[in-house]
């Protein structure tokens, strides 16, 4: 079927491949330096996501799409990283509630149809805690930085940040892949059901619902059914009549106002999702931001 394709597709796809390979190579380069800069302030650091499947979990070298590199750091140390990583090198460009970001190299702009050049985003990001950010609102997993950051745990948290793209609808194929790279090594599941457990289940049920949608039988259907059953009453319904498909749509119309009101938990949650929908790109200043990140007033 590939070799049916137009000249722009191959052409395209073949310069996807080379981006994602010179990207891995680059990441893989800066990672080790952005830790031991952590480490010289003393400040406990845990890599996640692509940093860390990178390191014999895929098992084809140097094709694991990465956008940045994504760490974890104690809630408490949150200003120290950020000083540790400017004294290194880095460059303090935007800060939110759930992440600080720093850039290596270019100058972090959309340089390509995928908007992830590997000259462009030399991203790091940083968060306080393992954290997600849904719909206006964030979400807490199990306290990262204070146990064995072991296979068990690097499952639950790729289940957990595909499950917060369930909840956006902003899934990516790379996110499923990933539980399918983590799913083909030996996990003790009584493990991970207990780290799911200190986890909100909006960062669960939703990625373990996808991947058994996807690919039954992958993971023990007794933890699929007990995490959803954690979840808010209006959110298992809408799964129970879901496809995987609706969670792939453009972010301009992937979701309803029901369906992101369906995971919430709280007044406060359900009011940040109309201030999301209201005001959809608001967004601290890049400056405000950098004040913050090495703690000026």
């Amino acid at each position: 079927m590939f070799a049916e394709a137009s000249p722009d597709v191959v052409a395209f796809v073949a310069e996807q491949r080379e981006q994602v390979t010179e990207r891995v190579r680059r990441f893989s380069e800066l990672l080790p330096t952005v830790m031991a800069a952590l480490k010289q302030h003393a400040v406990p650091a845990v890599a996640v996501k692509g940093a860390a499947l990178l390191q014999g979990v895929w098992g084809i070298e140097g094709t694991r799409p990465m956008a940045d590199i994504d760490l974890i750091v104690p809630v408490g140390q949150r200003s120290q990283a950020a000083a540790a990583l400017i004294a290194g090198g880095l460059r303090a460009i935007e800060s939110t509630d759930y992440e600080d970001t720093f850039l290596s190299w270019g100058n972090g702009d959309v340089g390509r149809t995928d908007g992830e050049s590997a000259d462009h985003n030399g991203r790091v990001e940083v968060h306080p805690g393992w954290i997600e950010f849904l719909h206006g609102y964030t979400v807490r997993g199990f306290a990262v930085e204070s146990m064995p950051f072991d296979h068990e745990a690097l499952t639950v948290h790729v289940l957990g940040h595909l499950a917060s793209t369930v909840v956006r609808a902003e899934v990516r194929s790379v996110n499923v892949v990933d539980v399918w790279w983590c799913a083909r090594r030996p996990i003790d599941w009584q493990r991970a059901s207990q780290l799911m457990a200190l986890t909100d289940p909006r960062l669960t049920a939703p990625g373990l619902w996808m991947v058994r949608q996807l690919m039954p039988g992958l993971l023990p259907d007794a933890v699929v059914s007990r995490e959803i059953a954690r979840l808010p009453r209006a959110a298992r319904h809408l799964l129970g009549t879901a496809s995987p498909a609706d969670m792939l749509r453009d972010p301009d119309t992937r979701t309803s106002f029901r369906w992101r009101q369906a995971f919430t938990q709280s007044v406060r949650e359900r009011i940040a999702v109309v201030d999301q929908m209201v005001w959809p790109h608001g967004s601290r200043s890049v400056a405000a931001a950098a004040r913050r990140l090495v703690g000026r007033r």
